[in-house]
Order: structure tokens, then C-alpha cells, then sequence
């Protein structure tokens, strides 16, 4: 993502101050609009740490795992056709999502917990496939949880360490977060290497 792009979402953000009504609603917005956009919203995310902590990474996943539901909707129900053609040219999308007609939610844990593809394709991509919209919601809530804790925490140890603000702590807890999601994702490729590899 651009830089520049970054730095003036930095800025935005901090003109909030703190957590308020007003800071939620924001981000809130950004993350639901991430959802439809094709870009990776890591950096914001490892922003949003920076200016407001950890505890931005609740607002991030609930408005995060919103906008992906309503992605996926409108992937099943009103632009089917516009995505069916992309998926057509794009192989490797057509084997994910036969895997997840056959895996279900497995599918889309592990590709929420790893897989270098943007979030707003995958929500589209699995608005095509067969996997119900209650199980999609829990798995991407789940999935995405480990990542989302894990960049925010990121984004606030940084400035903890310009701060010296409870340095020690932040880095403790993002270093358990990376493990937890080093293992469930270690798990999950066991579970499916022999079953639907996705190359």
C-alpha cells in the first residue's frame, strides 16, 4: 500500500485523540470498507494499533467480519455473474473454491489464517461457493482473530517503544499471539494437505 496513502490515514486517525464514539465509527467504516476493496488492510491495521492499541482490534474484527459478510452476500446474490467471468480466468480460485464445496469451513480457516490473497477476494470468492453464510461469519470471526490481535498488537508495541509504555507487555502478549497463530495454522495444513491442496 502507498505510503503517502498511509501516512494521511495516520493522520486521520489521530486527529480522533482517543477511543471515542466518533474513533469507532471511523474505523468501523474503513474496516467494513475493506471488505469490498482489493488491497491489503495489514498496514492499516498495524495504523489503527499505533494511534488507539489493542483494544482497536475488537472494533476491527467485529466491522472487519461485517463488511465480510456483506462481500460475500453480494458476491452470492447480486454481481454472480461479474465474478463467476473473473473466476473463470483465475485457475488456482476455481480449485479454492471447489475445495471449500468439499471442506467447508476448513477452507476458508486456512486461507484466513495464511494465504497471501487479499480479504476482499476471498469474501467474493466465497460468496460463489456453496458454504452457508452462518459458517463463513464464525470461521472468518475465528480465523481472522489471531491476525487482527496479532498487526494491532504490532502497530501498538511500536509506539509503546517510542513511549516506553508498557513495552514489555505488548511485546510478551504479540509474541504468544504469532505462536498461537504460527500452530492453528500449522494445524489446519495438516488437516487438509492430503484432502484439497490449494496449488
Amino acid at each position: 500500500m502507498n505510503s503517502s496513502l498511509l501516512d494521511k490515514f495516520s493522520i486521520w486517525l489521530q486527529t480522533f485523540g482517543s477511543l471515542t464514539p466518533s474513533s469507532v465509527i471511523a474505523i468501523c467504516f474503513v474496516f467494513l470498507a475493506m471488505s469490498f476493496i482489493i488491497l491489503p488492510r495489514t498496514p492499516l491495521v498495524c495504523v489503527a494499533g499505533a494511534v488507539f492499541g489493542w483494544k482497536a482490534a475488537v472494533i476491527i474484527l467485529l466491522s472487519g467480519t461485517v463488511g465480510s459478510a456483506l462481500a460475500f452476500l453480494t458476491s452470492r446474490y447480486v454481481a454472480s455473474n461479474w465474478f463467476r467471468k473473473i473466476l473463470e480466468r483465475r485457475p488456482n480460485f476455481g480449485v479454492v473454491a471447489q475445495a471449500v464445496d468439499q471442506e467447508g469451513w476448513r477452507i476458508v480457516a486456512l486461507m484466513r489464517l495464511g494465504v497471501p490473497i487479499p480479504g476482499a477476494i476471498q469474501n467474493y470468492l466465497f460468496g460463489l461457493t456453496k458454504i452457508d453464510l452462518l459458517s463463513y461469519s464464525i470461521s472468518t470471526f475465528i480465523f481472522t482473530a489471531p491476525q487482527v490481535f496479532l498487526y494491532t498488537l504490532l502497530g501498538a508495541t511500536g509506539r509503546a517503544s517510542l513511549l516506553d509504555e508498557h513495552l514489555g507487555v505488548s511485546l510478551t502478549a504479540m509474541v504468544l499471539i504469532f505462536g498461537v497463530v504460527a500452530l492453528i495454522a500449522w494445524r489446519v495444513r495438516a488437516l487438509l494437505s492430503q484432502r484439497a491442496p490449494l496449488a
